[in-house]
């Protein structure tokens, strides 16, 4: 009797310890957020917050990244908006055996595997918060107009500190788009910039957004114990709200939500990542 009490006086100690190894770990990386804003993230849930015209949203990225860098930058946004949101994913037991690097190399083939899209959910408003469809065709192109010769997702073997690629991406919400992902990494980071290069359209007809006003930003932040994912989309030069024939879109809700189901998506792949 007295070991099972021992034994379970110890488990509760190292789970304790460790739920405040990951509090300290958020806290010291990311300093500037709220006492609720810290127990949401250590509880495993999103936060996120919408800007108008710059305001800043610089402390939801952890300083001296280059997601900080551009979190900076859209404050010059003058007419536009922004969304950021972070979550905190403790590592598995595959993953936290891993050294950094080799832990690296395996974040940056998930976050490109992006054919695993395909089938991509989100709550949509206009069906009711409920569950809908949202990408249908995810993949990369060889080239910038060549819808033709789509081609597999790339696996590297070697951790690059920058890559581009082109990105075809059909969705129920803008139809088809095609977008240039461009990554700029660290041994830390790894961050991507998703840039639209085309008219982005609502019902295939009116402009939502003009060539190259989106951006897109994803990436991630390794931890000692876990993984910062974080988001960072942005719009210039474009009003939040789209009305056409008395419907309104509400870009920054559509964003979230879209940024929602890719956070939703990556942690999945991290789930594969785990069971391999």
């Amino acid at each position: 009797m007295g070991k099972r009490v021992l034994t379970f006086c110890l488990v509760c100690c190292l789970s304790i310890g460790a739920i405040w190894a990951d509090a300290s770990e958020i806290r010291s990386a990311l300093p500037q957020l709220s006492p609720e804003q810290y127990q949401a993230l250590e509880s495993g849930e999103m936060i996120n917050e919408y800007a108008l015209d710059g305001e800043p949203l610089t402390h939801y990225f952890v300083k001296g990244s280059e997601s900080h860098r551009r979190a900076v930058e859209v404050q010059s946004i003058q007419d536009g908006f922004s969304v950021a949101a972070v979550s905190y994913i403790p590592y598995g037991e595959t993953l936290k055996a891993m050294d950094k690097a080799e832990r690296q190399l395996a974040i940056f083939n998930s976050l490109r595997a992006i054919s695993t899209q395909e089938g991509l959910t989100y709550i949509s408003w206009r069906a009711g918060n409920k569950p809908k469809l949202l990408i249908e065709k995810s993949s990369y192109m060889e080239d910038s107009k060549n819808l033709n010769n789509l081609i597999p997702d790339p696996v590297a073997t070697v951790f690059p500190y920058s890559a581009q690629s082109y990105v075809y991406q059909r969705d129920t919400s803008f139809g088809g788009n095609r977008y240039l992902h461009t990554y700029t990494n660290s041994d830390e980071e790894i961050f991507v910039e998703i840039k639209n290069i085309n008219t982005v359209r609502v019902l295939g007809i009116f402009t939502a957004v003009k060539k190259e006003q989106l951006t897109i930003n994803m990436g991630t932040y390794q931890l000692d114990d876990g993984l910062l994912l974080y988001a960072l989309t942005s719009i210039d030069g474009r009003d939040p709200v789209v009305s056409i024939f008395g419907l309104e879109v509400d870009l920054p809700s559509a964003f979230r939500r879209r940024i929602v189901a890719l956070q939703n998506w990556f942690r999945d792949q991290l789930d594969t990542l785990e069971n391999q």
